[in-house]
């Protein structure tokens, strides 16, 4: 995906639909990682610095080019062949990853954002939900 209008849509529902889970004085960090086939990665840090920066990155040749890339524990070795279907999820400390396999318009849809946010809060309050 690498619609700057859809992705950039992406992080404005995103951020504002996790917000009123977020304490007080927290900021949301964005970085985009678009894909030149499929998918895209979303990088959100959470923070109190007051830094709510929106970065948008080159475009890299898939999902598994952009994990190679930026730090995880994810998925380690040889990406290159690793096809990512749906929206995956990767939470560790105060960093939010998010990554889409598919271009397909149902992933990228209001709802789909509203899903993406209730699976991440569900996951970092140990399946609970609001």
């Amino acid at each position: 995906m690498q619609k700057a209008s859809r992705l950039k849509k992406y992080v404005e529902l995103f951020k504002k639909n996790i917000s009123r889970y977020l304490a007080d004085g927290i900021e949301i960090r964005s970085t985009i990682y678009p894909v030149e086939s499929e998918g895209a990665v979303f990088e959100f840090l959470l923070n109190n610095t007051n830094d709510n920066n929106e970065v948008i990155e080159k475009a890299r040749p898939t999902v598994g080019s952009v994990l190679s890339e930026i730090p995880q524990r994810l998925i380690v070795g040889n990406i290159d062949s690793v096809r990512f279907s749906g929206t995956n999820l990767y939470l560790e400390g105060n960093r939010i990853l998010i990554i889409k396999g598919e271009d397909d318009s149902s992933s990228w849809s209001g709802n789909a954002v509203l899903e993406d946010v209730q699976r991440v809060v569900s996951t970092s309050q140990g399946g609970k939900t609001a």
